[in-house]
């Protein structure tokens, strides 16, 4: 839209007459209408009338006020003839008008550097036009205000945070690190890998937090317990994801082993932190599920931001885990942290009235939030599946009956030789044709199998890979 202004100067010299009119069409051509008497002001118009009109018109938005040492002399001091006096603008028209109006423009100044400001103007922040080193970048700042076009504008009001309001203010240390990581990620990577030590250190800490001392031994009651006992854990498991939505989302280079050897130690929760030499077999089952559900999320993330490189890390490296007694010191693959639990079912199961294929896998779903969906959920968990039936590993996706679709990004775009690129390394192969011929010893050893993987008595299974890959298309496209 474009701006009307109107130009205040003093007749001082034909010089600075000149450097007006200059500015003047310089503006015009930037696309500002100008109103000066060289062009505006006919014969016969009173002079005062014509200034006072022009200051207080509705349809002039601001007036430029170009002073010099006369301008602000003759200001001050009423001095001159008629002519020369109804040129400035007087302090009673100035309060008379709203001040956002006028911008004062310093043409020129003292001897010693000082600016020649009226003392009606005194404190008024002004435009510097007097420097020509200066100039350009000056005068893109009238543009500036003229338009309401500000180099800096205030950012739209955010919302608080909500932890501010949570009935129960979070006391993880996980949070803390949280909240600071992605920025120290940004200005300091060479310190991710003592950020993510530091973090899974202090979320296995806070995990201890969530043992189970039961008070029954009723199979209801200890469903309850472990179904509380999840939830309460949930902002942990959050602070979890989200810091690896983070970490993987980012192009900061960090120690995987850092990761591994997390995981590693994730089965010592599987028995007691303390001395005792006996337990229960379901003791430990809200940790069973915890660890089987924090593998999934990786995998999550991963695919979420397309980190093909992280997720194969994770599905391919070797664990040495831990137990209580240091007794298996063998390597394992991922399929070690499969945690499948029925004891929560008869509870879970009479508290939404419904008989569900799996308790532990509808409650994962309905864990989800709201940052993930459950449909890259569910392909996490096939993609693991997938993974373990290429390697001979034990990996049931119990969550696939919430999305039968089939149709995952991750396998039908392998059509594609760059998206192959990228993903192959899932498949632990390097070329299509070793891919094929995964695929095809996997559809031999199906020959006269009728065996379905699948829940008892779901109408669904679980679709093999080479169904999902059309194995003909393979790498044929760009």
């Amino acid at each position: 839209m474009n701006q009307k202004i109107f130009i205040s100067y003093s007749w001082t010299t034909p010089e600075h007459e000149e450097w007006v009119l200059s500015l003047a069409k310089r503006l015009i051509s930037d696309g500002i209408d100008v109103v000066l008497d060289k062009w505006d002001l006919k014969e016969g118009h009173d002079l005062y009338d014509f200034m006072e009109s022009m200051v207080k018109s509705p349809e002039i938005n601001k007036v430029l006020i170009i002073l010099d040492k006369k301008y602000s002399e003759r200001a001050d001091s009423r001095k001159g003839g008629v002519g020369t006096e109804t040129q400035i603008i007087s302090p009673k028209i100035y309060k008379d008008v709203s001040q956002e109006k006028f911008i004062p423009i310093v043409r020129e100044r003292s001897e010693e550097g000082e600016a020649f400001i009226p003392t009606y103007l005194d404190g008024r922040v002004y435009i510097d036009l007097s420097n020509d080193e200066q100039f350009e970048d000056n005068y893109e700042s009238l543009l500036r205000n003229i338009y309401g076009r500000p180099s800096f504008s205030k950012p739209k009001l955010g919302k608080a945070p909500s932890y501010l309001f949570e009935e129960s203010p979070l006391n993880f240390k996980t949070t803390h690190i949280l909240r600071g990581f992605e920025k120290q990620l940004l200005n300091k990577p060479d310190r991710a890998n003592s950020l993510i030590r530091d973090f899974l250190e202090d979320f296995k800490e806070n995990l201890k937090e969530f043992s189970i001392t039961y008070n029954s031994r009723d199979q209801i009651k200890v469903g309850k317990q472990i179904c509380e006992n999840i939830n309460q854990y949930t902002p942990l498991r959050d602070d979890f994801i989200k810091f690896f939505d983070i970490l993987t989302n980012s192009n900061v280079d960090f120690d995987i082993d850092i990761i591994i050897q997390f995981f590693e130690e994730l089965p010592l929760f599987f028995s007691p932190l303390d001395d005792r030499s006996s337990w229960g077999t379901f003791e430990f089952d809200n940790f069973k599920f915890i660890v089987h559900e924090l593998l999934i999320y990786l995998i999550a993330v991963g695919l979420k931001n397309n980190n093909y490189h992280f997720i194969e890390e994770i599905l391919y490296s070797s664990y040495f885990t831990k137990d209580k007694h240091n007794s298996n010191n063998e390597a394992k693959r991922f399929d070690v942290f499969y945690g499948h639990t029925d004891i929560i079912k008869p509870y879970y199961n009479q508290t939404h009235s419904q008989n569900f294929f799996s308790a532990m896998a509808d409650f994962i779903i309905k864990r989800i939030p709201d940052f993930l969906t459950k449909r890259i959920l569910v392909q996490a968990d096939l993609l693991c599946y997938h993974v373990s039936e290429l390697n001979n590993l034990r990996w049931f996706p119990m969550t696939y009956v919430y999305d039968t679709s089939g149709r995952y990004e991750l396998f039908y775009r392998l059509e594609s030789k760059r998206h192959f690129e990228k993903v192959k390394i899932l498949f632990g192969v390097d070329t299509v044709e070793q891919l094929k011929e995964k695929l095809n010893q996997l559809e031999e050893k199906d020959k006269g199998n009728s065996h379905r993987v699948a829940y008892s008595g779901a109408f669904d299974s679980v679709a093999p890979l080479y169904r999902l890959i059309d194995k003909d298309k393979l790498g044929t496209k760009r």
